[in-house]
C-alpha cells in the first residue's frame, strides 16, 4: 500500500466548497460585490506591505504563553436556543468532560455586517443569533476565553471610514463593548481572505474550475483588505486594550497563480497580535481504501504552499512558519483544523467510514499516521513517535483550535487523471467522534475521542489563558498619508 501525500499545489483547497453553497444561501451576494467594487474604486489609502523582519526587539504577543499551546475548539452552536448562556455553558462543559481536559479557547462566528449591511452590537447579533456578550459570558463560566470571528459580508463598508459612517460607528460601539467586558478576548477579523469563497477575498470561484477567470473578481483587492483590517484595528486599539487581534489567512491561495499567498494581505505588525492559519486535510487526491497518510503532512502545510514545485527539492513557496513565527516572532494560532473524508460518496458507507478513521487517527508506523497525531503529537507522548512533534519543531504555535462541527458542503478533489471532481452538498463531519452519515452512529467515534484525550493529556497543552490584558490603552495605529493603488 503506497503512501498518499497531498501535493503541495493543493494545500489551499480545503475550503473551496464554500462559494457555490454560500451564494445559494445568500441571493444578495452579487449586490455585495457591486457595492464593494463601487466603494473600493473610491478609496486609495492602504498600508504598504510589511517588511519580513521587524526593526528592533519584539515583545511577546498579548496573552502569548511562555511555553506550550492553548487548547481550543469551535463547537456547533446553530441548535442553541432559549437561554443561550446556560446552553452554551453546558455545551462547553460537556466537551471538556468528554475529552478529559478543559479547553482554554472557544470560537464564535458573527456576521459584521451581515449580507444586508446591518451591524450587530456586543449585546445583540444582527441576524438574531447568539450575541458576542452571551458567548463571552458562557466561555467565562467554564474558565475559557472567547475567539470572536467577525465576518464582514459587505467589506467595502470598512473603506468608507469616517465619523458618522456605518462601519466606523458600529465598530467603535462594538470595540467599546469588548473593552467594557475587560477580560481576555481574541478578535479574528475577515479570515481566509486569500481564498476564493468570501466577499472580502479578491475573487470567488463562481465557475468552479479552480482558476481565476476574468469575471470572478470582487473588486476588493489585497490593498483594500489591508486598509479595512487596519481601520477595524484602530477601534480595538483605542477602546479595547483587552482584545488580542488575530490575522488569519487560509493555508494557501487558489487560482493556479504563482504568487505570494500571504504577504500581500498582511496588514502590519502593529495591528497583529497573533498570526492565525486555517489548515484542513480532506484527501485532495482521492485516496482509496488502504491508503496511508504521511505523518508530516500537517508540518508540511505550515512550511509550504501551492506555489511550491513538488518536482524539486527546494521550497519555492512562502514558508509561513518561518516568516511569521521565526522572523516576525508572532505567536501562531491554528484557528481551524480537522480532517474528514465523510463526503466521499464514490465509496461505500463502510469504506468511507474506515478511510475517514484512518485519515484522522490511523497509525501504521512512525512516519505514517493520522492528521490528529500530526497536529497534536508531542515528544512527551508515550505510545508513539512523530515525524515532527509540535513542541520540538513548532514552538511558536501557541494555540490549536479543532473545528468540531459537521455540515453539508461542496467539496472539490483531484482525480488520478488531474480532473477536478466535485462532491456537492455532501456530509462533511469534522468532529472528533463524528460519523460519515448524518444522524447515524459513528462506528469509530469513541476511538477518535480516546486518541484525542491521550494526545492532549500532555502538560504542553494549556487549559486556561492566564496572561493579563494590556495595562494601558495603545494609541490608534497611524494612517498613511499616501498609499499604493490596489494590487
Amino acid at each position: 500500500m503506497s503512501r498518499i501525500v497531498r501535493p503541495p499545489g493543493a494545500v489551499a483547497t480545503t475550503l473551496l466548497s464554500r462559494p457555490l453553497a454560500f451564494m445559494k444561501r445568500h441571493p444578495l451576494f452579487p449586490v455585495c460585490f457591486a457595492l464593494s467594487a463601487l466603494v473600493a474604486a473610491c478609496v486609495s489609502q492602504a498600508e504598504p506591505i510589511s517588511p519580513d523582519k521587524p526593526v528592533g526587539p519584539v515583545k511577546p504577543g498579548l496573552y502569548e504563553p511562555a511555553r506550550g499551546a492553548y487548547l481550543g475548539a469551535a463547537l456547533d452552536t446553530t441548535q442553541i436556543g432559549g437561554d443561550h448562556v446556560a446552553q452554551l455553558t453546558a455545551q462547553m462543559s460537556n466537551f471538556g468532560k468528554s475529552t478529559g481536559r478543559s479547553h482554554a479557547l472557544y470560537m464564535h462566528f458573527q456576521h459584521f455586517p451581515n449580507i444586508q449591511g446591518e451591524f450587530g452590537t456586543w449585546d445583540a447579533d444582527a441576524n438574531g443569533w447568539i450575541s458576542s456578550a452571551k458567548f463571552a459570558q458562557a466561555t467565562n463560566n467554564v474558565g475559557a476565553t472567547p475567539i470572536l470571528t467577525l465576518e464582514p459580508f459587505q467589506p467595502a463598508m470598512f473603506l468608507d471610514w469616517k465619523p458618522g459612517s456605518k462601519a466606523f460607528e458600529a465598530t467603535k460601539a462594538y470595540a467599546q463593548g469588548v473593552g467594557r467586558w475587560n477580560k481576555p478576548v481574541f478578535i479574528r477579523f475577515a479570515h481566509e481572505m486569500n481564498g476564493s469563497w468570501y466577499p472580502w477575498a479578491e475573487w470567488t470561484d463562481k465557475n468552479q474550475n479552480m482558476k481565476r477567470d476574468p469575471d470572478e473578481g470582487t473588486g476588493f483587492t489585497a490593498a483594500h483588505y489591508r486598509q479595512a483590517y487596519r481601520n477595524m484595528a484602530s477601534m480595538f486599539r483605542r477602546y479595547a486594550p483587552n482584545a488580542a487581534l488575530i490575522w488569519c489567512p487560509n493555508g494557501g491561495l487558489l487560482g493556479g497563480e504563482k504568487r505570494d499567498v500571504f504577504r500581500p494581505f498582511y496588514p502590519g505588525d502593529d495591528v497583529v497580535d497573533w498570526v492565525g492559519i486555517d489548515i484542513y486535510e480532506r484527501g485532495w487526491t482521492l485516496p482509496m481504501p488502504g491508503a496511508r497518510l504521511w505523518g508530516g503532512q500537517f508540518a508540511h502545510n505550515l512550511t509550504h504552499d501551492m506555489t511550491d514545485d513538488p518536482k524539486t527539492p527546494a521550497n519555492e513557496s512562502v514558508n509561513f512558519y518561518l516568516l511569521y513565527g521565526q522572523w516576525k516572532k508572532k505567536p501562531i494560532m491554528i484557528c481551524e483544523t480537522s480532517a474528514t473524508l465523510s463526503f466521499r460518496t464514490d465509496l461505500t458507507v463502510a469504506q468511507r467510514a474506515q478511510l475517514t478513521r484512518d485519515w484522522k487517527i490511523g497509525q501504521w508506523n512512525d512516519k505514517e499516521y493520522g492528521w490528529m497525531q500530526g497536529v497534536y503529537g508531542t515528544t512527551q507522548h508515550k505510545t508513539q513517535k512523530f515525524v515532527e512533534p509540535i513542541d520540538k519543531q513548532f514552538p511558536q504555535v501557541k494555540a490549536i483550535v479543532w473545528f468540531q462541527i459537521a455540515k453539508r458542503e461542496y467539496i472539490p478533489a483531484q482525480s488520478p487523471t488531474g480532473e477536478i471532481s466535485w462532491f456537492k452538498n455532501e456530509w462533511a463531519d469534522y468532529r472528533i467522534g463524528g460519523g460519515v452519515e448524518e444522524g447515524k452512529p459513528a462506528p469509530f467515534g469513541q476511538q477518535e475521542v480516546n486518541l484525542y484525550r491521550s494526545l492532549i493529556r500532555s502538560p504542553y497543552y494549556l487549559s486556561r489563558v492566564t496572561a493579563r490584558p494590556r495595562v494601558a490603552q495603545n494609541p490608534a495605529p497611524r494612517r498613511p498619508k499616501t498609499a499604493p493603488k490596489g494590487e
